[in-house]
């Protein structure tokens, strides 16, 4: 009767009670707490690794443009083409990875990138993937830790009523179901300060997004705008709408006062205008790539990239970049001809922050 009666007693079956909802409770307070605060730790290495890949490739954007010579502070472009990174180069770019690192924390500690956790690469833009090499690489990618291999598991707060003492945590993101590290790439050129764009003419987007590489490295032609190999436009590089006389004026701007274009960055408006430009006016174009030109006669130029594939344009489009072009030859009337090349894959000094039409810049962007 005696045990009949303590089983039967509502107190103990309440204890009892009470005793498993709260182990049920603090399991649900271990996973609330401790998978909030991993979630916390993995922003903050994601955070760490960002940081670090763009020191990294900031440092791989001096390996092409060093900028100790303000006159040339670039390799020249042949070198740029097949460079190969040395082994000074590489632990120069791991030391500014790890430095950069080191002064960010995640959990409370101090993050150190092991080695094998950084890598070098090719960056592919459509892909979004690294291609890990030393042959003219673009692009670093870093995964910050905290694990049993680097600067140790983060310590649970209540999970040890579940058995769980330490989680590990990564920076990794998941993108279209694929994990994704956090990733630097030197990009295209964004701004082009004033005088830097010193001939008037835009170029369409086609030559890029076409066929076999577009027009990259291939003989182009400005001018006749009638000829196979022209896609592009006169512009007074503003939303001004240019005639024959505007165009000479500018010209005639340009070679009286070398900073008289104006200042130009992507997504700006552009006004571009397809057409034969008169004697007088070609001929003040003649005079410029004679100014310009060097001993070997090259005149080395930016030129904006307009965002349409409209090779005959009459309108107003929105700057999608600035491609490096080599003018080699402007022969006036009654030829008319302006011949040169689009320089594909050159590296120019501190720029950055627009989309790659050939050239890209120094200065790296987050890319993932």
């Amino acid at each position: 009767m005696k045990v009949w009666k303590t089983l039967s007693d509502r107190r103990g079956g309440v204890a009892i009670l009470i005793a498993v909802c709260l182990v049920v409770l603090l399991s649900f307070a271990a996973l609330v707490v401790d998978i909030g605060y991993s979630l916390v730790v993995k922003n903050q290495l994601h955070n760490v690794a960002d940081s670090a890949a763009l020191a990294g490739t900031r440092q791989l954007g001096r390996v092409y443009c060093p900028e100790l010579n303000p006159v040339n502070p670039c390799i020249p472009y042949a070198e740029q083409q097949s460079y190969v990174l040395t082994s000074a180069d590489r632990a120069a770019i791991v030391a500014e990875v790890q430095d950069s690192a080191s002064k960010n924390a995640a959990g409370g500690a101090s993050i150190n990138v092991d080695a094998a956790d950084i890598l070098i690469g090719d960056w592919d833009i459509v892909t979004r993937t690294l291609t890990v090499t030393d042959t003219r690489p673009n692009a670093v990618e870093v995964t910050a830790r905290r694990d049993g291999s680097a600067n140790g598991p983060i310590t649970t707060f209540l999970g040890n009523i579940m058995g769980v003492s330490s989680i590990s945590v990564r920076a990794t993101s998941v993108r279209s179901g694929e994990s994704e590290e956090p990733t630097a790439a030197l990009t295209g050129v964004g701004y082009v300060g004033p005088g830097e764009l010193d001939i008037p003419v835009a170029l369409s987007q086609s030559r890029f997004t076409g066929g076999e590489g577009g027009f990259c490295g291939d003989l182009i032609r400005f001018s006749p705008p009638t000829d196979p190999e022209a896609c592009d436009g006169w512009t007074l590089l503003t939303t001004e709408s240019p005639n024959d006389k505007d165009i000479r004026d500018l010209l005639g701007d340009f070679l009286g006062n070398p900073a008289a274009a104006p200042e130009l960055g992507v997504g700006d408006p552009i006004y571009v205008k397809n057409g034969v430009l008169s004697n007088p006016t070609f001929t003040a174009m003649e005079d410029l790539y004679n100014a310009r030109k060097d001993a070997s006669g090259v005149w080395k130029t930016f030129v904006p990239v307009y965002d349409s594939d409209v090779c005959n344009p009459n309108t107003t489009y929105h700057v999608k970049g600035f491609a490096t072009v080599l003018i080699t030859k402007v022969i006036g009337p009654p030829d008319k001809l302006i011949e040169g090349k689009i320089l594909c894959d050159v590296v120019e000094p501190a720029r950055g922050g627009g989309s790659e039409l050939g050239t890209i810049g120094s200065i790296p962007g987050l890319v993932r």
